[in-house]
């Protein structure tokens, strides 16, 4: 699904607006989490044997694509709440996104390597929990459950229970401002359609944050848990978990095809009932359009633009 997003991403020459190249990160990020979770799923060792190179490899790129994954979900609702609230266009910024998404991710990845605490966790390779010891009886690690919960399940919480606020008070705001007349100063017939299309366009890239942390409560609780009975879960928490946690991946390359179908429909069906005219109104590099007048209908994806007619 990820894959298929960013092929009809570049198909459709999205990349070239800097919201799109933001998604197309995110999706990509929870690409390589779905190929590191499979890699460390597969290269658990046996019971009561030494976790291998390969174990601890995939633990590693694990922990650093997820936390790649939630800055960049972060960083992409902070930029469409900027943008679509308050009208400030964050594009700039892009480069420090990006460092910020990659650099951070990677001091959270590397504080379990110096410590030696990548291996069998659960039913795939990441930071322990239990030791083993080379017995089939698992002894309780303190230290892998304080890391645990500082280095992950902590901080990422915070930040999309952040995001998840952040996208429902957007989401509102919108609405509000498409649909009520005297919700925004100033707000023309004009102008309430370009909130209606900004509404449209934007809720499938920011349905992501609130989907990521419903199916983020689960391995939490998960944790918790272990935590409390210092004990492995129940075998129905754990193949709970293990859906939850590879959903990660999946759910962004869906709201991006999501979004982009949305995106083709509307464009085909403004093509479809209406007349063609050229230089009427302009479109931004977010791929936005400007306020026109209330015949005005804008293709997001090209430089073309349509009259709708009375009767329409």
């Amino acid at each position: 699904l990820c894959a298929s997003s960013i092929i009809c991403l570049v198909l459709l020459r999205l990349y070239t607006k800097s919201s799109y190249r933001l998604a197309l990160y995110q999706v990509s990020s929870s690409l390589l989490f779905g190929a590191a979770v499979f890699g460390a799923f597969y290269s658990f060792p046996n019971s009561g044997s030494p976790p291998s190179t390969y174990c601890m490899v995939f633990a590693f790129v694990a922990q650093y694509t997820v936390w790649v994954q939630i800055v960049f979900t972060a960083c992409l609702t902070s930029h469409l709440f900027c943008l679509s609230v308050f009208y400030k266009n964050l594009a700039k910024c892009e480069p420090t996104y990006v460092l910020f998404s990659l650099l951070v991710p990677l001091v959270l990845a590397i504080v379990p390597l110096t410590t030696k605490s990548y291996g069998p966790s659960d039913v795939w390779c990441w930071i322990q929990s239990l030791n083993y010891n080379g017995t089939m009886i698992p002894e309780p690690n303190v230290k892998g459950k304080v890391e645990q919960m500082a280095l992950l399940y902590g901080p990422a919480f915070t930040i999309l229970l952040a995001c998840s606020g952040g996208v429902i008070v957007m989401g509102i705001i919108l609405a509000c401002r498409a649909f009520k007349n005297g919700a925004a100063p100033a707000v023309t017939n004009s102008g309430q359609q370009h909130h209606q299309q900004l509404l449209k366009q934007l809720l499938p890239l920011t349905v992501y944050p609130i989907i990521f942390f419903l199916f983020f409560l689960t391995p939490f609780a998960n944790r918790l848990y272990m935590i409390r009975e210092d004990n492995v879960p129940p075998e129905s928490l754990t193949y709970a978990v293990v859906f939850f946690i590879t959903s990660w991946s999946m759910a962004p390359g869906v709201g991006l095809l999501v979004h982009m179908a949305i995106i083709f429909f509307i464009t085909r069906r403004r093509r479809g009932c209406g007349r063609k005219v050229r230089n009427y109104v302009s479109i931004d590099e977010e791929g936005i359009p400007t306020r026109g007048t209330s015949r005005t209908a804008v293709s997001v994806t090209s430089a073309t633009h349509y009259v709708i007619p009375d009767e329409t």
